[in-house]
């Protein structure tokens, strides 16, 4: 991690920890202790380089070099407002047709900040049929994860149905799987089993974000199958007669659902910072039904019901 790609108020709290006299492995350990991921060591390393302070620490050093400043007063990467100046996981489309191996894949829209990017031709008619046929006979109605507990809930900002199948569960599966590993430039071990979703007329999910907040002591569990999510795949596997739109409500855009288009969006940097643009939400289908698959994707290789 560099130190430049941090946020202006993070550098300047490490500038103003260093010019006080705290050494590396105090400040360090003060930002993992705030949330920070490991690699903010280097960071803190080039700025001490940078005004010449010596990297150990002194025998028998006391006072203010012996413990630093929580970084409370610092910015905490989660802090709405203050992801405005980190790198996050891009998209970059070199052309309108990617070629991901069995197929073209057309990029009929891209963002980036937020980071969105629509894909047309992504899923074959066939292939959005068969996802649904063979999710219709284990359909249960979909939970959230309860950050403050870390169970998973049945409640009324989610009124869809949903399945799941696990990394290769089959061959359509394993090629679509791959589909997608070649087109955003993840590895399949880093994604969580494909999740199919039946929206019903009426039902909806009320903007939320994708992420796992890491304040919050319910998500711990669900952070340490792979750490924190960085993108979102939405696969629309039938066009749906009226409603059902993926609304993001921060930047006014509305994503109409087609069959066979894929809607990527990206939330997390290297540093751990999250992007507050990317609320979204899938609006009440008004007529007809909405089936969707979606595959997130995580830091590290995703391990809890992987396989």
């Amino acid at each position: 991690m560099e130190f430049a790609e941090l946020q202006p108020e993070l550098q300047q709290w490490i500038r103003n920890a260093v010019k006080s006299g705290h050494h590396l492995s105090v400040m360090v350990d003060a930002l993992l202790k705030a949330g920070y991921q490991p690699g903010i060591s280097q960071a803190v390393e080039q700025c001490i380089v940078d005004h010449g302070v010596g990297l150990r620490e002194p025998d028998g050093a006391p006072g203010r070099s012996a413990k630093a400043q929580h970084p409370a007063s610092a910015p905490w990467v989660t802090t709405p407002g203050s992801e405005k100046h980190a790198r996050f996981h891009q998209f970059a489309a070199d052309g309108n047709q990617i070629d991901v191996g069995d197929r073209q894949v057309e990029v009929r829209f891209a963002m980036k900040r937020p980071n969105i990017v629509l894909f047309a031709n992504l899923l074959s008619d066939s292939e959005c049929d068969a996802l649904v046929e063979m999710s219709k006979p284990n359909l249960q109605p979909s939970r959230v994860v309860n950050s403050d507990r870390g169970s998973f809930d049945l409640r009324d900002t989610r009124t869809s149905s949903g399945t799941h199948f696990r990394r290769g569960e089959t061959p359509m599966i394993s090629a679509i799987e791959a589909r997608i590993a070649r087109l955003l430039a993840v590895p399949e071990a880093r994604g969580e089993p494909l999740q199919i979703l039946n929206y019903q007329v009426g039902a909806e999910y009320r903007p939320h974000y994708d992420f796992f907040n890491p304040e919050k002591p319910g998500n711990h569990g669900v952070l340490c199958s792979g750490g924190q999510r960085i993108g979102t795949l939405i696969m629309y596997l039938n066009d749906v007669t009226s409603g059902g739109a993926t609304v993001f409500p921060r930047v006014g855009l509305d994503v109409l659902p087609q069959k066979g288009a894929g809607l990527f969006f990206s939330y997390t940097s290297d540093g751990g910072a999250l992007d507050y643009q990317t609320l979204h939400g899938g609006s009440p289908v008004v007529a007809g039904e909405k089936w969707i698959a979606t595959k997130w994707l995580r830091m590290q290789d995703y391990t809890s019901g992987a396989s």
